[in-house]
């Protein structure tokens, strides 16, 4: 292949590469550029062997290994030579390269060990974080096209209450949106809410049976949901303990009670929109108080008419075949099983429902990528979804994701709405405040009562947010609040507590003369202020690594870990007690520098910031 066309592909290859993660594009330039002629001058085709590079270059688990490490192995077998002579020739042509970034390479058998010059990530990093253009790095890329992305999540069902899964869910959606967006996708946040079926008409009923025997107690009620779940255990319960003639006959009233809905027509129907709208009115007080906005909310109600009729078009194309009077489609070479879309009675399933609700979205919001946050009891239920969307022929099928995420549990086991043992977001809600409020009891007379209440409201939120969002969402949550309100551990008010001491000392600074001035970076050279610049540095890899993986626990762990390499270089390094004044105001800017990428983080996160604390 002639040298022009080479050097035609690496120049685009290299491009697609840095908009492929900003964070690091100043290595792997280098990097690519310097394989890329290791390639050239052995003669071999190199395009899929690179195509990936940054994805390979990783954080050594320690920093005597270096900032950055590049493994060789994927090139060994193009260039048919061992890894580690690999290795020793990419760090020749880096070493020659002299590239700025660059400080030293050591070969530890396949890998580089890439140390980076310090003085030269201090000038990228921290003018540009107090400029605000880092954090324009990801949406501002002139090659990011990103596809149109719609995330559901929350989903609550009404006249059941918003328990503490719920809050995981909503907390796991929001966040999703919010880094999305900051990576540069169009995101369109929905909610899907479960406003009729079994669960509904079964609350009704006990409702209805209820009143009779205590008028006013709805009227009289102060938590309305509250009031309509507790209807919906007792039916449940009633149910349960019925024997089998009288279940047939509560069932039966029951059933009737579901057709009224479904027909929109006579007493139960009224009662229906009443419940319904109280229940909506609860959810939307919680969501005010999360800060949690929704460009749309769908309706299971709305979707149930499109059931009928998206069946009816898949049995006309062949899609959905008659098996015993039922009707679906065979999914077992897929090992998905049956895939059932109409019952022996012609009713549809919570499913067929699904495939109306996605067609919606990819016919009405022209939406390519669709993302449902939704408990990983589903994951089955998805798996078949997506696959007949694939063969209904939406290609957005494809671009379908669900992300699942564990449950919170009690620490004796599950919760159950239908047990009665849930612990509802309200309860948390209040637990928490009240914890924090002890916590914020040492202010009084030094504050106004208001800054208390404000500031109490805000480590609330944030320290239910964080408690959400930083594990894993495949793990379980065990629901031990206490652990949230830590101000010295892995929480909300740990991360939120740093943010308001940089706020600390910079008024200090400010009161003493002293403003951030990063005029002599090349003075910010410990150990300590090193770890803390890399830290901020490696900030936009976060964002773009939870992006890829849908885990706002990954830039939360890592908004942790900066925190603790904050807190250390704090304990360590003087600020306005260092030896000059240039000195004070560069940590100064160092400190403002971590400051503002924190609160952009706990932003991406759905947390606010205190100023002091």
């Amino acid at each position: 292949m002639p040298n022009s066309s080479h050097s035609g592909l690496s120049t685009q290859l290299t491009l697609d590469v840095q908009s492929h993660d900003p964070a690091r594009d100043h290595l792997s330039r280098a990097i690519f550029d310097s394989a890329a002629k290791l390639f050239l001058d052995a003669g071999v085709d190199y395009t899929q062997t690179l195509a990936e590079l940054a994805l390979s270059i990783e954080k050594p688990p320690e920093s005597a290994l270096g900032d950055f490490a590049f493994p060789c192995f994927r090139f060994s077998k193009s260039l048919r030579k061992a890894p580690a002579v690999v290795a020793e020739a990419l760090a020749d042509q880096l070493r020659a390269s002299k590239n700025p970034w660059i400080e030293r390479i050591e070969v530890k058998s396949a890998f580089l060990n890439i140390f980076v010059n310090p003085k030269q990530m201090a000038e990228f990093t921290l003018p540009n974080v107090l400029n605000g253009n880092f954090f324009n790095i990801l949406s501002d890329s002139p090659t990011n096209q990103m596809a149109k992305t719609m995330v559901e999540f929350s989903q609550p069902n009404t006249h059941k209450e918003f328990h503490v899964g719920h809050g995981r869910n909503v907390c796991l959606g929001d966040s999703l949106v919010q880094i999305y967006r900051y990576n540069g996708f169009p995101v369109v946040p929905v909610n899907y809410i479960g406003d009729e079926g079994a669960h509904v008409a079964k609350c009704i009923w006990q409702m209805k049976a209820y009143l009779r025997e205590h008028p006013s107690s709805l009227a009289a009620a102060t938590n309305k949901a509250e009031w309509y779940n507790q209807r919906y255990i007792e039916a449940t319960i009633k149910l349960d303990g019925a024997d089998e003639e009288q279940k047939k006959i509560f069932l039966s009233e029951i059933s009737e009670i579901l057709k009224s809905i479904e027909s929109q027509k006579g007493e139960d129907f009224e009662l229906w929109k009443s419940s319904r709208a109280d229940c909506l009115q609860s959810f939307e007080e919680i969501y005010k108080w999360l800060g949690v906005k929704f460009d749309h909310v769908f309706y299971e109600s709305e979707v149930s008419g499109e059931c009928q009729a998206i069946v009816d078009e898949g049995i006309r194309s062949g899609l959905f075949t008659e098996s015993d009077g039922a009707y679906g489609v065979d999914l077992k070479d897929f090992k998905l099983g049956y895939f059932l879309a109409r019952k022996r009675d012609g009713n549809s399933l919570y499913i067929t429902k699904d495939l109306a609700l996605a067609r919606r979205k990819f016919r009405d919001f022209k939406i390519e990528r669709s993302i449902y946050v939704v408990a990983d009891e589903q994951t089955f239920h998805f798996k078949q979804l997506f696959k007949v969307l694939e063969m209904m022929g939406f290609e957005q099928a494809k671009q379908c994701y669900h992300l699942a995420y564990g449950m919170v549990v009690l620490p004796e086991g599950k919760m159950s709405s239908r047990k009665g043992n849930s612990f509802t977001f309200r309860q948390l809600k209040d637990f928490v405040e009240s914890e924090i409020g002890r916590h914020l009891q040492k202010y009084v007379g030094d504050w106004t009562p208001e800054q208390i209440k404000e500031t109490g409201e805000i480590l609330t939120l944030g320290a239910i947010k964080y408690g959400m969002l930083s594990m894993d969402p495949n793990r379980e949550i065990v629901f031990e609040p206490k652990l949230w309100v830590n101000f010295e551990g892995d929480s909300g008010p740990y991360l939120m507590y740093a943010y308001a001491r940089t706020r600390s000392i910079l008024a200090k600074g400010a009161l003493e003369g002293y403003s951030p001035n990063l005029k002599n970076l090349d003075r910010v050279d410990s150990e300590a202020e090193k770890v803390l610049i890399r830290s901020i540095y490696d900030f936009n890899g976060a964002v773009v690594a939870a992006s890829r993986n849908h885990r706002p626990s990954t830039l939360a762990n890592h908004l942790y870990e900066m925190c603790k390499d904050f807190n250390r270089f704090y304990a360590e390094t003087p600020v306005l007690k260092a030896s000059d004044k240039d000195l004070i105001e560069s940590r100064l800017g160092l400190v403002a520098a971590f400051g503002e990428t924190l609160s952009r983080g706990l932003k991406l996160l759905g947390i606010k910031t205190v100023e002091k604390m």
